[in-house]
């Protein structure tokens, strides 16, 4: 491939879908999708971590953490109470801090404090909540941490609030959407306007044209995800692993808008294609709409769905790359198979067009 005839097209592709409608959707649908999602749910990800605190004693301890500014912590009477309110989701974690709790940790006899866990709580909430008590441990004692701060999840992991299961539809939708539709309008509108046959005249290829289509989806799927995750704080604990994702699930969708286009010879015709099979590319995210009543297996026939699992699994849960390697085993296979059969695409059109 030459370098110089893809930056020209990526330049003047770039200048005038700046101002193309579809172009300028893509870009702007990540924050009209938060904005939303705000307004109906409040966040995606909870801005504050929620944390409860039962204190029969009058610790020194619940009065610190009450007092912190970049938690919400709420006083409960009861340790029975407090476990309710984990259980049900009103707070994402919750501490019981025993009556004695002040005197032990000055005559340091203390060698553990549980944290009791909500299921569904983000592995971002988690981190913060046991880092701000043991840190507060740490101050009220003067001196090195003296106790270890233990998690204990409770509650039932399967029932989903509605912002777990709108995200994965979310990211779908924020990634897929630019990734699909730009590289495809451009390149049919290039065949209406019978500019890419003047293009590859040119000692320009038509695999060329394919690459630099598909490279600005690309940019753009990477820069919707970005976009999701930045505005609503759900980068996680492996950021880089998050954007590794980004382009792999990029290239799949981008590639496939390339393939849409090639094959489509107006956009009317393109937008019926895109309508119709709509809901194979967002099937995975209406699947995760019902966990409770339609069988959550059926997902991984949609390759999408190797898209969306491994961001959620990342950004919700913290799960690293072994945890998430087998579905970007199956990305890879898929992208690169797409990725083979476009470049036999690309001759056959180029011969069609000469």
């Amino acid at each position: 491939m030459n370098l110089r005839h893809i930056w020209v097209l990526f330049t003047k592709d770039i200048t005038h879908g700046a101002r193309n409608v579809i172009f300028i959707m893509a870009i702007a649908l990540p924050v009209v999708f938060s904005l939303v999602m705000t307004v109906l749910f409040g966040t995606i990800f909870s801005s504050k971590p929620k944390l409860g605190v039962a204190d029969v004693g009058s610790s020194q301890l619940a009065v610190s953490l009450l007092a912190s500014d970049f938690m919400e912590v709420y006083a409960y009477p009861s340790e029975a109470e407090l476990r309710t309110a984990i259980e049900t989701g009103a707070v994402a974690a919750g501490v019981m801090i025993p009556d004695d709790f002040d005197a032990s940790l000055a005559a340091g006899n203390i060698d553990g404090l549980t944290v009791l866990v909500w299921g569904q709580s983000l592995i971002q909430d988690r981190v913060i909540i046991s880092s701000a008590i043991a840190d507060t441990i740490v101050e009220l004692s003067g001196r090195d941490t003296p106790i270890t701060v233990n998690t204990e999840l409770v509650g039932d992991r399967e029932s989903l609030s509605w912002q777990q299961r709108l995200l994965p539809l979310v990211v779908l939708m924020s990634v897929i959407v630019g990734a699909v539709m730009v590289p495809s309008t451009s390149l049919v509108e290039e065949k209406e306007g019978r500019t890419l046959t003047a293009l590859t005249t040119t000692p320009m290829t038509m695999a060329e044209v394919f690459f630099t289509k598909g490279f600005i989806g690309v940019l753009l799927s990477i820069f919707s995800g970005f976009m999701i995750l930045s505005l609503n704080g759900g980068w996680g604990p492996n950021p880089l692993l998050l954007v590794l994702v980004l382009i792999m699930g990029g290239t799949l969708a981008s590639a496939f808008g390339v393939l849409l286009g090639s094959r489509t010879k107006d956009v009317q015709t393109l937008f019926a294609v895109i309508k119709g099979i709509g809901i194979l590319l967002y099937a995975p995210g209406f699947i995760a709409l019902f966990p409770d009543t339609i069988p959550q297996w059926l997902a991984y026939i949609f390759p999408t769905y190797y898209i969306m699992q491994p961001v959620i699994d990342i950004s919700q849960f913290g799960a690293s790359l072994v945890d998430v390697l087998p579905h970007l085993a199956v990305l890879a296979v898929l992208t690169i198979a797409l990725i083979v059969f476009l470049g036999s695409n690309a001759k056959r059109l180029q011969v069609q067009l000469a």
